[in-house]
């Protein structure tokens, strides 16, 4: 088996076992340890647990390749996977089901493959560059939908934000016709984007960990995001969206107006 398929083996098995821990903890939540980042922020011991995991059986396999981490930190350079260990943090504290591991392979600052994988569903979605987005192996398409009166988007807000800009953006969307959900997990959101079940997801500020490997699996599944160099090389905050193509320009166009509302850069699509 060569080195690529080695490591989407090895990301599979380790996304599983991350998830069947996290699983089992979810009816045991009250008795993690928990610290605040920032305003509803949060991270647990089962975060920092999951990270440590993966980081460590990846380290094992693959001595040279990088790795970054929301919670350790780490480096991108070169080949390098990027990990959020559980993305809606908020929601598993809340017994809220709806939250996600997701993981990204990178190499030279763009990524080959991607996962996000919804433990309590049980689903897997995966990404492989030029080969397409998949669901427990089945492939998917984002939605055919043509028109914003069609068309359902997925948000995310964090206290980064100017609310100007929060507000705006949600001003753009009603006057567009579109309608709209706040889940709580950006990768979740950007995975269903890719399986057709939303139509676009925006973040007026999202961390490269919580959406690259999402992002793939829009682009693979037939749609338009944010390009991937909008983080940089030393990846920071970013506004990003994604879509569904017919409706891509519509909604790029709002969340556009949206930042500039709150005086933030978006690099288009």
């Amino acid at each position: 088996m060569n080195g690529f398929r080695a490591r989407l083996g090895l990301a599979r098995e380790l996304l599983r076992e991350a998830g069947a821990r996290a699983r089992r903890m979810a009816g045991r939540r009250a008795e993690l340890a928990v610290a605040r980042k920032g305003p509803q922020d949060f991270v647990t011991a089962l975060d920092r647990e999951i990270e440590a995991l993966v980081r460590g059986e990846l380290a094992r396999a693959f001595p040279d390749d990088a790795f970054l981490g929301e919670e350790e930190g780490g480096r991108a350079a070169g080949r390098a996977w990027i990990l959020d260990p559980i993305d809606g943090t908020a929601n598993f504290l809340r017994g809220i089901p709806y939250w996600s591991i997701t993981l990204a392979l990178v190499e030279a600052g763009r990524p080959v493959a991607g996962w996000v994988y919804d433990p309590l569903h049980d689903e897997l979605f995966e990404a492989r560059a030029g080969e397409g987005a998949f669901r427990d192996g089945t492939p998917i398409r984002t939605s055919a939908a043509t028109v914003p009166g069609e068309a359902c988007i997925g948000l995310s807000h964090t206290f980064r934000v100017p609310k100007t800009a929060y507000l705006a953006l949600l001003e753009g969307l009603l006057d567009a016709g579109f309608d709209h959900r706040r889940p709580g997990s950006a990768a979740l959101a950007l995975a269903y984007v890719a399986d057709g079940r939303l139509e676009g997801t925006v973040f007026l500020s999202a961390n490269v960990w919580d959406v690259l490997g999402g992002m793939l699996l829009v682009r693979e599944a037939g749609g338009v995001t944010t390009p991937f160099d909008a983080f940089g090389p030393e990846p920071a905050p970013a506004p990003v969206f994604a879509a569904a193509p017919a409706i891509a320009p519509v909604l790029e166009a709002v969340v556009v107006r949206a930042c500039a509302a709150g005086g933030l850069q978006m690099t288009k699509s």
